[in-house]
């Protein structure tokens, strides 16, 4: 993705949603969900109902975090994809994030994490296994006023 910030309304409402995690601005957050949201997080098999319980499950997380922007996806007219890696403590856990809109609102968001662990041993030696340096990418800037 360029590092020029997108103009599809949709891109920019997902990036301002980041944007506002980021500055901790959790009242301008949950203003862009609609009442009914729902959010997903598929790897742990939880789901959290209404923007408040959305984006109060973010506002406890223990503090420390830096959010990184990577990608931004138009997947179908209702349809967002995200790509962002959050940093925390040494660690790095990315998300990749399914966004569906209802009119301008963020109506449901479907969450894939990971984090970086050590590859298991028997993969040691592989024909063309080869270790990758860390994502150090910066992402997109995540100042809400440049994507309000």
């Amino acid at each position: 993705m360029s590092e020029a910030l997108p103009t599809d309304p949709g891109l920019r409402r997902v990036g301002l949603f980041w944007a506002r995690y980021e500055a901790r601005d959790w009242a301008g957050a949950e203003a862009l969900l609609h009442p009914q949201a729902s959010c997903r997080w598929r790897a742990t098999r939880e789901r959290f109902d209404g923007p408040t319980a959305i984006v109060h499950v973010n506002a406890v997380y223990p503090e420390g975090w830096s959010i990184h922007l990577l990608e931004l996806h138009r997947l179908a007219p209702q349809l967002v994809l995200s790509l962002v890696r959050v940093d925390h403590e040494g660690r790095s856990f990315w998300a990749h994030s399914h966004f569906r809109f209802e009119q301008e609102w963020i109506a449901q968001i479907d969450e894939y994490w990971s984090d970086a662990t050590e590859a298991p041993a028997w993969r040691e030696g592989l024909p063309g296994r080869s270790l990758t340096p860390p994502d150090a990418r910066p992402g997109l800037p995540l100042d809400p006023a440049l994507w309000a």
